[in-house]
């Protein structure tokens, strides 16, 4: 077998390998130094590798040069290996946001139709099972690529900073210029309260909470719940993280523009005065040249700086000192501020019955943080061994916690005889 033969078997065992335990590899380029066999063996397990499988990974990895083995059981990454892992892996994918936006279009169509499923006059659990699943595909795929796009957004504009230094400045606007058209200009349609797909996903929400209160639906059909659960955890992600990424983004590509516009202007007015020194230079000791819509202080000459401590020195100017006045910090008990899980069992203890608990926690604790309020709500639902019963009631609770919006299944919690 021939040199070319051996490298090109050589290279497609390297490519096997490297794609068997894909994730594996990744994890282990993002190390930096020395991995003990401690740490590829606690890799293997995250990555469900099987025990009697791990010391042939290691073997493999080490006979095609991924891994390369050092003294006493530790290995290093081949460089070469980590470096494209690390460029290509970690990278991410911009997407253009017309994909984004015909995907919130496509999940229009699957909510109005959802809609006539759900209002029809014998609403079929299959058919409402499956366009709510397929709702999930399209709401997790723009989910997934939103996140990876603003992920890739970000790279970008740090590769630009990096290796963009020595370009010319107008290049370098250009570049920054066509990514903000092509992958950050049309986010603001995603993210304008007006916009159409802001309201097409609003009306997905409603949509998500008549089928929460169907509870025939629900009931006939647990993969029906799971999947509206899980896409309601999706659409909270794309309202309350994916959104501000997308602000960020906008707000980050407008300032990096406007810095190399300004540092543009900076460097054309400087090469401007270097071309005619000769008019430039006669004018510098005469006057101070101030750029429009600037604030400008000119220093005081030595004349007025002597005139001042002159001053000083004949007593003209008499200091008064006076105290300084502070206000010392009010302190508040922690149990006015934390809602403490003892605070809420008493009161259950001494309330023996109270119905509608969620109710109950926003009418009594009104004064409470609103994520300290919402923990409240939920304890009895997460307790673990709790003295008390719950039972869940057939009503829907809603309320408006300023920060966040929150819909739950109402119930009554009752303090069990048992524990006096």
């Amino acid at each position: 077998m021939g040199s070319r033969e051996m490298a090109i078997t050589t290279f497609q065992g390297f490519l096997s390998t490297a794609s068997l335990h894909h994730g594996l590899l990744v994890d282990l380029c993002a190390e930096q130094g020395v991995i003990t066999r401690a740490q590829l063996l606690a890799y293997m397990e995250r990555h469900g590798i099987a025990p009697a499988e791990k010391d042939r990974v290691i073997e493999r990895y080490c006979r095609t040069a991924i891994l390369y083995a050092e003294a006493d059981c530790e290995y290093t990454v081949n460089p070469i290996v980590a470096g494209l892992v690390n460029f290509y892996e970690r990278r991410g994918k911009l997407t253009h946001a017309d994909f984004l936006r015909d995907q919130i279009y496509e999940i229009g169509t699957l909510t109005d139709l959802l809609q006539q499923q759900l209002f029809a006059e014998e609403p079929v659990v299959a058919q409402v099972a499956d366009t709510v699943d397929k709702l999930y595909l399209a709401v997790r795929d723009v989910r997934e690529s939103g996140y990876q796009h603003y992920q890739a957004c970000m790279r970008a504009f740090g590769d630009m900073k990096r290796n963009d230094a020595g370009r010319p400045i107008d290049a370098r606007i250009e570049s920054l210029r066509t990514v903000h058209r092509r992958y950050i200009e049309p986010l603001r349609e995603l993210i304008d309260p007006q916009s159409e797909p802001v309201r097409k996903m609003a009306l997905l929400r409603r949509r998500m909470a008549d089928l929460a209160a169907n509870r025939r639906l629900l009931g006939e059909s647990v993969e029906l719940d799971m999947r509206r659960r899980r896409l309601n955890i999706d659409i909270q992600y794309i309202d309350y993280t994916l959104i501000r990424h997308f602000e960020t983004l906008i707000d980050t590509s407008r300032s990096l523009l406007n810095s190399l516009l300004e540092e543009k202007s900076i460097k054309e007015a400087l090469a401007r005065c270097l071309g005619s020194l000769g008019t430039v230079w006669p004018r510098l000791q005469a006057e101070t040249i101030v750029a429009p819509g600037l604030m400008s202080n000119q220093a005081a000459d030595l004349e007025k700086v002597g005139l001042f401590f002159n001053d000083v020195v004949h007593r003209k100017f008499v200091p008064r000192p006076r105290p300084l006045a502070i206000h010392l910090p009010k302190e508040e008990p922690a149990d006015r501020l934390l809602l403490m899980e003892e605070t809420l069992l008493a009161c259950m203890a001494k309330e023996r019955h109270i119905a509608g608990w969620p109710g109950f926690v926003a009418r009594e604790f009104g004064d409470y943080p609103p994520d300290e309020r919402l923990k409240a709500m939920v304890l009895p639902l997460v307790m673990t061994d709790p003295p008390f019963a719950v039972r869940m009631g057939d009503r829907p609770f809603t309320i408006d916690l300023n920060e966040f919006e929150v819909e739950m299944e109402d119930f009554d919690v009752t303090w069990e005889s048992i524990h006096g």
